[in-house]
């Protein structure tokens, strides 16, 4: 991953700022709206970008684990662990579903993920390092899908949870979740959503743009921390969920809402990085 800021990231970053400023400024945006579309933007742009990562990783024959990143830190060509990962995962879905059909269908595809595998491996003798994409995905598909599974239920659990505070703290809509059945909470966080993307387009397309680099990073199966930066989101928000709240209390909101949105935009710590690099080299010199 490239931790240094380029001329065109920095300009885009810039223009999404002055866009969603001049935004925030007619439409009279209230730290409400500043929450509710950091919330959007860290939910559908973090997992756009956990898809993005994936694709691009199993794409390219592997699925990112920790072997992945200290096998590429050396030097190694990674190792693909669909196969094995597969069998793994078919333990608890077994313990989950039972001996149901969706159960039967993963062991399956855990036994084409095996077959398809030795068929790589074979033609591996023939022909060193072949890249072969459709035989790639059908090794890494069911241990991919039960992966990108778990991070949904995960990454979406964070942001529902998230959500709850949200609405307690800046109301988006009247209704709490408590006492509801399984099937109407989901219905409340999808109007959570439905009424973020409505409201806050901008914001979030500001973010889809400001992201794009680290997206198509993720998407090449280039990056191998693609998993860590949508949680880091996730915890920036957590707290400047608090932090507004109590900023509200101080009656702070309108001298924090533009400098949030600046810390938002502007990568703060790879420009302290490209200045430390810059100094060291005049210092060096």
């Amino acid at each position: 991953m490239n931790n240094h800021l380029s001329k065109g990231a920095f300009i885009v970053d810039l223009f999404s700022f002055l866009t969603v400023v001049f935004f925030a400024l007619h439409m009279e945006w209230t730290a409400k709206d500043l929450l509710w579309s950091l919330w959007s933007s860290s939910l559908l742009i973090g997992y756009f970008t956990l898809l993005a990562g994936f694709a691009g990783n199993i794409l390219k024959g592997r699925i990112p684990d920790e072997s992945f990143t200290e096998n590429s830190a050396k030097g190694k060509k990674p190792q693909t662990p669909g196969p094995a990962l597969a069998v793994f995962f078919l333990i608890p879905v077994t313990a989950i579903f039972g001996f149901l059909k969706i159960t039967l269908v993963f062991a399956l595809f855990a036994a084409i993920s095996i077959f398809a595998a030795v068929l790589k491996h074979q033609k591996k003798s023939e022909n060193p390092d072949p890249e072969n994409v459709l035989l790639n995905l059908i090794i890494n598909f069911p241990a991919g899908i039960f992966i990108l599974l778990f991070f949904t239920i995960h990454f979406g659990g964070f942001h529902f949870v998230h959500s709850i505070f949200l609405n307690g703290f800046f109301p988006l809509s009247g209704t709490q979740p408590f006492g509801m059945t399984p099937g109407q909470t989901f219905g409340l966080f999808g109007e959570f959503i439905t009424t973020c993307i409505r409201d806050y387009w901008l914001f979030i397309g500001a973010s889809a743009a400001s992201s794009f680099e680290s997206i198509i990073g993720a998407a090449g199966g280039g990056r191998k921390d693609f998993m860590l930066e949508p949680y880091k989101n996730v915890i920036k928000m957590h707290l400047m969920i608090f932090v507004m709240a109590f900023a509200g209390m101080g009656g702070l909101h309108d001298y924090i809402l533009y400098a949030v949105l600046l810390l938002y935009f502007f990568p703060v710590g790879k420009i302290i990085k490209d200045l430390k690099k810059t100094s060291e080299i005049k210092y060096n010199q």
